[in-house]
């Protein structure tokens, strides 16, 4: 069995010489075992160019590494995703590495456990497990999130999580997972419905922190502005993928008012510049003067339901870093934001503007509103079979079609780089 260790671990720390324990017994019993260690691979993180779906189809354009990687992952028959666990969630070195493995799968849509999710660019994938470590504070709270999470995570990338173990678990327990597989892998989590946010003071200012990884370009930050007009005022406005600024980003937290961090859904989860301010947001855990925290999320899928599972990992580090918890503004079909004409988004804006001057002048957000936004929160049953035969038509491709031909990669589109037939 070809067996891959994809380590997010940031230091030479126990949690490695447990890795390193790991990979002997699973050599020892006869596999071929790869260790990448992320930290030395010097992965940049994904911009959202989509370069990989529509230029060069099935391959990132700008990095080489993410490519080294890519190739290792999809060639293995099991990938074990490995990283201690950081303000609650796996490092941000891992997260920017599952979030490098968009190549992999295709741009185009299908329905799947009665959800939109992207086609399959192989035909098989490899199987997948998740091991971490507590971090400091951390208790099996923080484990079940991330549990649910990754189990999302794991289904978009067209597998199922077989564990979620940490590394209290003798090391020969996990190769015997990994060398058995499980006969029923992890059941996916429950649906969830939307967390519910606390009443403050009405607040005079309010901080923004973009987590898109377009920066300025990006839909997230359209969001922002328009529930700040609604707040009337003239916030202060920070981009995440700014990494090098994460000090200033982190001091801009300390002195605000009232913070609010949107970005659009990665993986199921934040982005890993995103991941890495909410790591350097470590140093204020505890403190009693931090500010009140409210989130922004946006997806590309049609469905509100896909990103609550984040939202459980946003109200924990609310509680985490002592801030009441204003919640969580959830938006589905967020990706063409930036492209619409005005009369496409004035319902939109306009209930994000209501909701900024909920908050201005009663301190809260209004829920009715809330779920106006998210919706569809899931989509009826009953509509499943006429989305297929939608997705089956010209016209639900159109997007991505155009792009490719205007590419001249049109023809390429199924590609499948990584294999000995390409096609």
């Amino acid at each position: 069995m070809k067996i891959l260790l994809l380590n997010g671990n940031v230091d030479g720390s126990k949690f490695e010489r447990y890795l390193e324990e790991l990979e002997k017994l699973l050599i020892g019993s006869g596999h071929t075992v790869t260790n990448l260690h992320l930290r030395e691979l010097g992965l940049k993180p994904c911009t959202g160019c989509w370069d990989c779906w529509v230029k060069t189809p099935g391959e990132c354009a700008a990095d080489h590494a993410t490519r080294k990687m890519d190739r290792e992952v999809i060639l293995a028959d099991f990938v074990l995703w490995a990283a201690p666990l950081k303000m609650g969630f796996p490092t941000a070195l891992l997260k920017t590495a599952l979030d490098k493995h968009l190549p992999l799968i295709h741009p185009y849509m299908e329905v799947d456990q009665g959800e939109a999710h992207h086609l399959k660019r192989y035909a098989c994938y490899p199987r997948v497990g998740l091991l971490t470590m507590k971090g400091s504070g951390g208790d099996v709270h923080d484990l079940e999130i991330v549990s649910a999470i990754f189990r999302r995570t794991a289904l978009n990338f067209k597998t199922r999580l077989e564990f979620c173990l940490t590394m209290d678990t003798p090391a020969i327990e996990v190769v015997t997972h990994i060398v058995h597989p499980e006969a029923s892998p992890m059941e996916l989590p429950g649906p969830l419905g939307p967390t519910t946010g606390v009443t403050i003071p009405p607040p005079k200012q309010i901080t923004l922190f973009n987590g898109s990884p377009r920066g300025k370009h990006g839909n997230t930050p359209i969001l922002l502005r328009e529930f700040a007009r609604g707040f009337n005022g003239s916030p202060e406005m920070h981009h995440l993928i700014q990494i090098k600024q994460v000090k200033q980003h982190v001091k801009a937290f300390s002195e605000a008012e009232c913070a609010w961090i949107g970005f659009p859904l990665y993986t199921d989860a934040m982005p890993g510049p995103v991941q890495g301010f909410c790591e350097a947001l470590e140093e204020r855990v505890g403190r009693k003067d931090n500010p009140p925290l409210g989130f922004l999320v946006q997806s590309g899928f049609p469905e509100g339901l896909h990103s609550r599972y984040i939202e459980r990992y946003l109200e924990r580090l609310a509680d985490r870093l002592n801030s009441p918890y204003l919640g969580s503004i959830v938006k589905g079909n967020g990706e063409g934001v930036r492209m619409l004409p005005p009369n496409a988004t004035r319902i939109l804006f306009a209930h994000l503007q209501n909701l900024g001057c909920n908050l201005a002048n009663e301190g809260r957000l209004d829920p009715e509103i809330l779920k106006a936004i998210a919706r569809p929160e899931r989509y009826p049953r009953y509509l499943g079979p006429l989305f297929r035969i939608f997705l089956r038509l010209p016209i639900a491709h159109h997007y991505f079609d155009n792009m490719l031909k205007q590419n001249s990669a049109f023809e390429h589109r199924y590609a499948r780089p990584y294999m000995s037939d390409p096609q």
